[in-house]
């Protein structure tokens, strides 16, 4: 019993050294954007889903104008673009491989118009095999890849929106 107890113990102080390490190295769960403007006004083509998710999370940190003159920021989002090309073929020449493209460009202005994020493109691949038995299953997986690439882009843009300065 005394072996358990002090393997018990041993256990207890490495969990507690690496919370110590994780803290003071500054780590810390993802949370919402801190955004450094009071409001800002989403500039994108209709079905954006981009634009979508901006606007549902600048709604829910009470920060979207529903006029661009009502907004010190204006978030202007290109039309998407999203391609799939083959990655490689059997030697039968099927496809064995795809590759998944994601594309956007994300800019942002003062009121004024002065450019407060260059245009920018925010580039997302992802990569999948393919197999003809499973094509409901291949599917699947590709549309959870484009989801998967349409929050990370969401992400991206948040994150850049982050450092805005004016």
């Amino acid at each position: 019993m005394g072996l358990f107890m002090k393997h018990g113990a041993i256990k207890y102080l490495a969990i507690l050294a690496a919370a110590g390490v994780l803290s003071g190295c500054g780590f810390q769960l993802r949370g919402q954007a801190q955004l450094p403007f009071a409001a800002a006004y989403v500039d994108a083509p209709a079905g954006s889903v981009l634009g979508e998710g901006l606007r549902q999370s600048l709604t829910s940190l009470k920060k979207l104008a529903a006029k661009s003159e009502d907004a010190p920021v204006r978030i202007k989002i290109s039309p998407e673009t999203r391609g799939k090309n083959i990655l490689s073929l059997s030697g039968g020449g099927k496809v064995r491989e795809y590759r998944l493209e994601y594309q956007v460009n994300l800019s942002a202005f003062d009121a004024t118009g002065t450019e407060l994020i260059a245009a920018a493109p925010i580039h997302l691949t992802r990569e999948f095999s393919y197999n003809d038995d499973q094509v409901l299953a291949k599917e699947s997986e590709e549309a959870a890849l484009n989801r998967g690439m349409e929050q990370d882009a969401l992400r991206q843009a948040l994150r850049r929106l982050s450092f805005i300065k004016h």
